[in-house]
């Protein structure tokens, strides 16, 4: 049976995803999008809506993984009470479900799909909601300010929706709109031991609590502050101006406020629907240069961090560029500290044990009166580094590098519970889960090896003209 009924009823650049479905979606998928204005923003509500969902799964998502059938199983029917629950929470609750919906491994693929849905298409409050909601931001009501406005969203995740509008001087913009008391949910969702629990588990970390939540805290709700967003999109922007192929939307700052968000509209393709369209070999290369570049490079050049890489957030144009999306989730690292990983980098490259011990002690990562298996801990990184370690092409693709990862990073591990993730590197799991999942789908080869040394002189391999390379950027590429 078709998905949907009604076609129009599943987004465009989701029915990719989709060719036959249980007939259980249909309500999952009618409520998604019906949308609601009831947010549950108490701590305790919160708690006990998760709770409730923690005791109704249970231990179904190991089996539905273990015992996925041809038809997804139990993995569909338990992603369809994951999408209705988080996506009616919003908030923290939901980025657990956008995370589990492109980790590799966590759940059976058609379970995967059914989760694609929050990505940018979570449950929109309604614009009798929304509108006042506008008027308080801006002192004047939306149709006032805006020459259009269109009250049907484009896209709803977990901080907010996105509606299409034009300036009054005809500048087509996309308008995210903060649902109205999400800035209360997030904290409630910080405060639920349930939810960092999950946060934990999927960031694949042993860490201690107080360094934990603080960087937690900060990241999410600097989200919910739209005027640092734009300072980061900003930040991007400008590095990335003249780019052949890196397209960062401007912010127009007179129509935007801590809890709206207006930027350039642009229209193009989703992540699925380009790999849908089954692009080229060159195409594919082309991107995962691109994405390379925008998280490592700008990591390595520049010390900025965008720490979301999940496949809702690009547009492929028709001309090979790609629109990044999404700026509220980013931190900045200092060039001390850039320093620090880089030396990682060269002492895993060197097979320096010695070394690799000092600097794990100095990042942080064991305390220095842990006595843990510094062997187990050489190989771990040896595999982690991979993709650096040799002069030549990389292919994300070949194996399936996530599910490898979590293997030896849990139950093949014996520093597990001695190791001591380093609060400032939290997100920086996201590069080797969420980016080399996307790399993987993507399916290029790369020279990890000459672009991270690039990169550590402040060179963009594939942008030789760049005129915002750094002067200096007190990182060489020697050892590397």
């Amino acid at each position: 049976m078709e998905l949907m009924g009604d076609e129009d009823r599943l987004p465009a650049h989701l029915r990719a995803l989709f060719t036959n479905a249980p007939d259980r979606l249909n309500d999952a998928l009618a409520e998604l999008r019906d949308g609601s204005d009831k947010l549950r923003t108490g701590r305790m509500g919160r708690a006990f809506e998760l709770s409730k969902l923690a005791l109704r799964t249970g231990g179904r998502m190991v089996r539905a993984k273990v015992g996925a059938g041809a038809d997804g199983g139990d993995g569909v029917a338990l992603a369809t009470e994951l999408l209705t629950t988080f996506g009616r929470m919003r908030g923290l609750a939901l980025k657990v479900g956008q995370m589990l919906s492109y980790l590799e491994d966590v759940l059976p693929p058609d379970a995967q799909r059914v989760l694609a849905l929050l990505q940018r298409d979570a449950s929109p409050m309604p614009w009798e909601t929304i509108r006042p909601h506008l008027t308080r931001e801006f002192g004047r009501p939306p149709e006032v300010l805006f020459d259009q406005f269109d009250p049907q969203p484009i896209a709803a995740a977990s901080i907010g929706q996105v509606h299409r509008a034009k300036l009054p001087n005809g500048t087509d913009v996309a308008v995210k709109v903060q649902y109205p008391g999400i800035d209360v949910a997030m904290q409630s969702d910080l405060k639920n031991a349930r939810v960092v629990s999950l946060m934990k588990r999927l960031m694949f970390m042993n860490v201690e609590m107080t360094e934990l939540m603080g960087e937690l805290e900060a990241r999410f709700l600097d989200e919910c502050d739209y005027g640092k967003e734009a300072e980061y999109q900003a930040a991007y922007r400008g590095r990335f101006e003249g780019h052949p192929y890196i397209v960062v939307p401007e912010v127009h700052a007179e129509w935007s406020t801590r809890r709206v968000l207006t930027t350039t509209f642009y229209e193009g393709r989703s992540f699925h629907e380009w790999l849908a369209d089954d692009p080229d070999q060159e195409a594919r290369q082309r991107v995962t240069q691109l994405f390379y570049r925008f998280y490592l490079g700008s990591l390595y050049m520049d010390g900025l961090f965008n720490c979301d890489p999940h496949p809702g957030n690009y547009l492929f144009l028709d001309n090979g560029r790609v629109v990044f999306l999404d700026y509220g989730c980013c931190r900045r690292f200092s060039r001390e500290r850039l320093n620090q990983w880089v030396a990682m980098n060269r002492a895993v490259y060197a097979d320096d044990p010695t070394e690799l011990h000092r600097l794990a002690l100095d990042l942080g990562f064991f305390k220095s009166n842990v006595d843990y298996d510094r062997e187990a801990f050489r190989q771990l990184m040896r595999y982690l580094y991979q993709p650096y370690l040799k002069d030549e092409p990389f292919d994300f693709s070949q194996e399936n590098r996530p599910h490898t990862t979590f293997r030896r990073m849990f139950s093949d591990n014996p520093n597990l519970f001695k190791l001591n993730m380093p609060a400032d590197a939290v997100f920086l799991n996201r590069i080797e889960f969420g980016l080399v999942s996307l790399l993987a789908k993507i399916g290029g080869k790369l020279n990890c090896h000459r672009y991270a040394g690039a990169y550590f002189e402040g060179i963009d391999p594939d942008w030789p003209d760049d005129p915002h390379r750094p002067a200096e950027s007190g990182i060489t590429a020697s050892g590397v």
